[in-house]
C-alpha cells in the first residue's frame, strides 16, 4: 500500500461504526470482488500522488505508468502491479506532458517555468527516474512526441509556431546528447504524433484546424488535412493500421485519418471539450477523455466525468464510462487489459479493467457516477 494514496481491491480494512453507511462507496475500491461501472468495466484502483494530473503514459513492456502532475510539478513513476510509487521527479514549475519509449524505457517529459518564458524537456530512466538528458525548449511548449526508430523528440510551441527537434544520441557509457533544430509549421501548432514506420510527423494546428503531415527524413510537407475545430495534444498513431487519432476539442469529435492516404475516414461525435485519446490493441477499442471544459478552467462546474468508448473497426460509439471529474489523459496497457485515466479536478488517476466481454451502457448512470466521485474524495 503506497503512502501516496493508492487503493486497490484487497479486502476490508475499515471497521468504524459508520462502515455500513459507507460500504457501497468503499466497495468500489476495497473489496476483492470487482464492482462494475455501468454494469461494464470494473474500477480497479485510484492513485493520488499530486494535484491536477494531466499527461499519462504506459510502458507496455514493463507495465509501469508515468503521470505528469501540474501541481506540484512532478513526473511520477508508478508500478500498478505492486501498487507503489517508484519515483517522482520535478520538471520545471509546471509539468505539461509525459510519454514513454517502450523499447529503451526512456521517459520523455515537458514542463514550463512559472512565468511561461522557458520550456523544458527531460529524458528520464523509466526504472529509476534518473535524469539522462535535459534541455530548454521554445517557450509555450504544448505538444510532445518521439520517434523510437530515429530517436527524435519533438516539442511544439503554439505561441511561436515552432517545433523543436532533438535528435538524441546515446554513448556506450549510457550518456545522452542531442542535436537540436527547429521546424516552422503553421501559425499555432500544438498536437503532435509520430508514425516511426512510415517516418511521418503529424502536427495539429489549433488556429487553422488542420493536421500537417511531415516527412521526417526531409522535413517536407506531404499533406495538410482539414479536421474539426481545435485539434489538441496528443495525436495518437496506430502504426499497425496506420490510423491517426485526432481529438478536436471545440469540434467535439474524434477524427480518424488513414495514414496511408492522408484522408479523414471517420468523424466520431463525443462529449464537449474532449482531451486525451488512447487505443487498446487487445480489445480493439478507442477511448476519448471527455474533459468537459477548456484548459483555462479549474474545478469547473461543467467538468466532464466520462470517457467515451469507440469500436476501432466500425468507429461506432459503444458507450461511456464514469471515471471522475475532468478526465484529461488516457492510456492503455493491452497485455494487462488496463485503462488508466487522469482526472484533473478529482486529483486522481483511475485504473480500469478492460474487456471486450463487458458491455457499456449508453445511458449515464448518475448513481454510479456519484459513488465514484465520493469514493475518490474518501481516499484522499
Amino acid at each position: 500500500m503506497s503512502t501516496y494514496g493508492y487503493r486497490k481491491h484487497q479486502g476490508s480494512r475499515y471497521f468504524a461504526p459508520f462502515f455500513l453507511l459507507l460500504a457501497p462507496l468503499l466497495s468500489l475500491l476495497l473489496y476483492a470482488s470487482p464492482v462494475y461501472a455501468d454494469n461494464g468495466f470494473p474500477i480497479i484502483a485510484v492513485l493520488h500522488a499530486g494535484q491536477r494530473p494531466e499527461g499519462i503514459a504506459v510502458d507496455t513492456s514493463t507495465h509501469l505508468v508515468y503521470i505528469a502532475y501540474e501541481f506540484p510539478s512532478l513526473v511520477v513513476g508508478f508500478d500498478p502491479v505492486r501498487g507503489n510509487v517508484r519515483w517522482k521527479v520535478p520538471i520545471g514549475d509546471s509539468t505539461t506532458d509525459v510519454q514513454v519509449d517502450s523499447t529503451n524505457h526512456h521517459v520523455y517529459a515537458t514542463g514550463t517555468s512559472r512565468n511561461g518564458r522557458t520550456g523544458y524537456l527531460a529524458v528520464l530512466d523509466g526504472a529509476s527516474g534518473k535524469t539522462l538528458f535535459s534541455t530548454d525548449t521554445t517557450p509555450g511548449d504544448d505538444g510532445l512526441a518521439f520517434d523510437t526508430k530515429r530517436q527524435r523528440a519533438y516539442v511544439s510551441s503554439s505561441n511561436s509556431g515552432i517545433i523543436d527537434i532533438f535528435s538524441l544520441r546515446t554513448s556506450p557509457a549510457g550518456n545522452i546528447s542531442a542535436l537540436s533544430s527547429t521546424l516552422k509549421v503553421g501559425s499555432h501548432p500544438q498536437a503532435l504524433g509520430v508514425n516511426s514506420r512510415l517516418g511521418r510527423l503529424y502536427i495539429g494546428d489549433i488556429a487553422s484546424n488542420t493536421v500537417t503531415v511531415i516527412d521526417e527524413n526531409s522535413n517536407h510537407t506531404l499533406a495538410t488535412i482539414p479536421v474539426a475545430a481545435v485539434p489538441v495534444q496528443p495525436i495518437r498513431v496506430d502504426e499497425a493500421s496506420g490510423h491517426v487519432y485526432v481529438v478536436c476539442s471545440t469540434g467535439q469529435e474524434l477524427d480518424v485519418i488513414d495514414g496511408h492516404t492522408n484522408k479523414v475516414i471517420a468523424r466520431v461525435p463525443v462529449s464537449p471539450y474532449p482531451e486525451g485519446v488512447a487505443f487498446n490493441t487487445a480489445t480493439g477499442r478507442i477511448y476519448v477523455a471527455d474533459e468537459g471544459h477548456n484548459d483555462t478552467a479549474f474545478n469547473d462546474v461543467n467538468s466532464g466525468t466520462t470517457i467515451t468508448v469507440i469500436d476501432g473497426q466500425s468507429f461506432a460509439v459503444l458507450g461511456t464510462l464514469q471515471v471522475g471529474r475532468a478526465p484529461d489523459g488516457v492510456e492503455a496497457d493491452p497485455a494487462l487489459r488496463r485503462i488508466y485515466v487522469s482526472t484533473e479536478d478529482s486529483d486522481a488517476v483511475v485504473e480500469i479493467s478492460d474487456s471486450p466481454d463487458l458491455p457499456l451502457k449508453n445511458a449515464p448512470n448518475f448513481h454510479q457516477a456519484a459513488a465514484i466521485h465520493q469514493a475518490i474524495l474518501l481516499l484522499r
